[in-house]
């Protein structure tokens, strides 16, 4: 008797969606799927950037001088994971808002004054040195970079807390979670507070 021919195996090692499949569409705005979120179909499929798939071209990444950190260099020398690559990430992140005030330290500015600032997530295993480099602390001379961790003390008001500086090489091994800036530091109602800090290097 004639046997049926196999299936090819798939070449991804997770289970892919064919090549440009096409996403459902919404329900209509009213209707009772659509208010129920748990119910709302994804509009959208990630499709592997592998075998010619539908993948769109990506926005070109956002260079920040201040922020190297804000962009990972592949191997190819690109910017983020290469093709057909996932970032794994780590288990666990804290919470940090980078204030961005030029020369004028936090704690010097006037009480209640609009701080612009930058949020990221970052891994409790990242060092004070890695800080200090992914958030633009980049001076040849390193006791020119300096960290500081900012402290709200009410009425509009910030304190300096820990200081950090690019020549301590002991207290540079020091990771987030040992200065306690773990996932506890969420920002969320009723827990502790994001870290704030203050970063220089002039």
């Amino acid at each position: 008797p004639a046997v049926a021919p196999v299936a090819a195996a798939s070449p991804y090692y997770y289970a892919q969606p064919a090549p440009a499949a096409p996403a459902a569409a919404p329900p209509a705005w009213g209707s009772a799927m659509a208010a129920t979120p748990s119910l709302f179909p994804q509009p959208y499929q990630y499709i592997s950037g592998l075998g010619g798939s539908g993948r769109t071209p990506q926005p070109y990444p956002v260079i920040n001088p201040n922020m190297p950190a804000a962009n990972m260099m592949n191997s190819t020398g690109g910017v983020g994971c290469e093709p057909g690559y996932n970032y794994f990430f780590p288990p666990e992140h804290t919470k940090i808002h980078v204030f961005k005030c030029g020369a004028t330290p936090p704690w010097h500015q006037p009480p209640n004054a609009r701080l612009p600032f930058h949020a990221c997530h970052v891994p409790v295993s990242t060092t004070v040195q890695e800080l200090m480099y992914g958030f633009g602390a980049t001076n040849p001379s390193k006791k020119k970079n300096k960290l500081f961790e900012v402290v709200q003390g009410g009425n509009g008001r910030w304190y300096r807390g820990l200081a950090f500086r690019g020549d301590d090489k002991e207290l540079l091994q020091k990771t987030c979670k040992d200065l306690g800036w773990d996932k506890s530091r969420s920002g969320l109602p009723g827990q502790k507070p994001v870290v704030y800090l203050y970063v220089t290097k002039d």
